[in-house]
């Protein structure tokens, strides 16, 4: 079967092989992301002309969306990849997409399935030229999935705390800081665990990493309350940075 990844990049996958060639070249890759993404709903065409060609023409634009769709169809040998004529939609028979199953299990209350499909930041390095609508849909799209991602961590992280694993819920909540780095509330978070395990020297570095990122991206101090914690833990003050 057929499959969109778009977490961590955007290939076109056929059971589990990324598929070379001209059925992935970047227009025809971002119209099955945008696709995708779409879900059931679909994108009208009208919609999908002015994020993939914004500076053509109507009709030049409409020919060239007709063109992509045949040639995607006839590189993949699928007729039926591509469902409905004014709105468009993929056939979810005939192709995946990773976009589905994270937003199918965010749904659902399955954090775990969530986490898995997540591979990385949505579209990553991925980017179409003289397409600024596509690149703020893109933005966009990858600051809600972020977010989701995030949310999905800290579900397990309660989850495993719920359960007495301290170490799984330290492990979940070491990912979500690792995605973001300068949220205050989730190092804290991460540190208390680290702390209930007796893991000074793991929440000591923690702290610091924080710490010395915030200085070298927004030339700011950590909040009092951290910043009081690890003088803390470590026995002595700092100076203050800012």
């Amino acid at each position: 079967m057929l499959r969109v990844c778009t977490f961590g990049g955007l290939t076109l996958q056929e059971d589990g092989n990324a598929i070379t060639g001209a059925a992935t070249h970047r227009r025809q890759l971002a119209l099955l992301a945008l696709l995708a993404v779409a879900g059931d709903a679909g994108m009208s065409r009208e919609k999908i002309l002015a994020y993939l060609w914004p500076e053509s023409d109507t009709d030049s634009a409409r020919h060239a969306l007709n063109q992509l769709l045949y040639m995607q169809r006839r590189r993949t040998n699928t007729s039926s990849l591509f469902l409905g004529r004014k709105t468009l939609r993929l056939n979810p028979e005939m192709l995946g997409s990773d976009v589905r199953v994270f937003e199918s299990a965010m749904a659902g209350g399955e954090p775990g399935k969530a986490v898995d499909a997540y591979r990385g930041a949505f579209l990553d390095g991925f980017f179409l030229d003289n397409a600024e609508a596509f690149e703020h849909w893109v933005a966009e799209r990858r600051e809600q999935y972020a977010s989701c991602y995030l949310r999905a961590l800290q579900d397990l992280a309660a989850q495993a705390t719920d359960a007495g694993d301290l170490d799984a819920a330290a492990e979940w909540l070491r990912q979500a800081t690792a995605t973001d780095p300068l949220n205050s509330r989730l190092v804290g978070a991460h540190v208390e665990a680290l702390l209930k395990l007796e893991n000074r020297a793991g929440a000591l570095l923690a702290l610091q990493t924080h710490r010395d990122r915030l200085w070298s991206e927004l030339k700011l101090d950590p909040e009092p309350s951290l910043r009081a914690l690890e003088e803390r833990l470590r026995g002595h003050r700092f100076p203050r940075m800012a």
